[in-house]
């Protein structure tokens, strides 16, 4: 089991997304876009921490490094399952791009002006014919609290500092790193709180909307 940190820039219900379950459906957390190297080596049991950054709590005034959502990893989908014409994940918020079978290739939808930029998709999904960054995690395991954003405690000290000092990229903790102890204390914690979901239906990241020609990219 491994444990990924790190920071998110936006939280507007794209990356992650856990819009409220319909009836009859579990909570379901997904990440498919920002992330890549995440998705790409997150596996099944595995745990990912998203924290506030600097430009995250100034923009929207969330709490500095705090705890936005974490997630157990409790799956994975191919690009080819979770952008399918008939996926069962077709209507969840994230699924942004369009698989097209006839020739393998994964194109944006155009049903959502999320990440339609062309500029995301190296990192969204990477290059045709592989798409290496194109897979999506799944978690039915999880804790989303977005500006409820759950501060670390001071006695997890040096789980604290590292949240503090980490900058773009992330951090993977192995099983038996010597900050394994805090993160388990951290887990059991947040697992006391009840979950909050991301918006049922997500147009940018970004707050606001400006022009395609000015847009930039803001996942990494």
């Amino acid at each position: 089991m491994r444990t990924y940190l790190y920071k998110l820039t936006s939280d507007r219900g794209g990356a992650p997304c856990a819009p409220p379950p319909r009836a009859g459906q579990d909570p379901l957390l997904t990440l498919s876009i920002c992330k890549p190297a995440i998705r790409r080596t997150a596996q099944a049991g595995d745990r990912i921490l998203g924290i506030s950054s600097r430009a995250l709590a100034l923009s929207d005034g969330y709490p500095l490094s705090a705890v936005i959502y974490a997630a157990r990893v409790t799956g994975a989908v191919d690009p080819r399952v979770y952008y399918a014409e008939q996926s069962a994940f077709r209507e969840r918020p994230d699924c942004i791009y369009a698989f097209h079978q006839a020739n393998g290739r994964l194109l944006h939808s155009g049903r959502t002006r999320l990440h339609d930029d062309p500029a995301y998709e190296p990192r969204d999904i990477g290059s045709y014919p592989f798409y290496r960054n194109a897979r999506t995690l799944l978690s039915t395991d999880f804790r989303y609290f977005g500006a409820q954003a759950a501060a670390i405690p001071a006695r997890l000290f040096r789980l604290r500092q590292i949240a503090e000092e980490l900058g773009q990229g992330h951090r993977v903790f192995a099983e038996d790193a010597p900050e394994a102890g805090e993160l388990d204390a951290l887990f059991r914690l947040l697992w006391k709180r009840p979950t909050l979901h991301t918006a049922e239906r997500v147009e940018e990241e970004a707050r606001g909307h400006t022009p395609r020609a000015s847009r930039k990219a803001v996942c990494v």
